[in-house]
């Protein structure tokens, strides 16, 4: 495998579990207008670097010597 994708791949796998891990540590909470708030930002990032990351694994299987 080329080295450089899979260490690529592993550093987005890395990042998409830190976004998730972000979301689940931040959670979400509903204020007393019944308006819920949350870090929805970390969901897309996470599923983004997922896809990054499967997509560089591929590349690097491809690649290989």
């Amino acid at each position: 495998m080329n080295r450089r994708y899979l260490i690529a791949a592993v550093l987005c796998f890395c990042l998409s579990w830190a976004c998730w891990a972000a979301y689940d540590w931040n959670g979400f909470y509903l204020d007393q207008d019944g308006v819920l708030h949350e870090q929805f930002g970390f969901i897309p990032l996470g599923w983004l670097f997922d896809l990054v990351g499967l997509v560089l694994l591929v590349l690097a299987w491809v690649r290989r010597k």
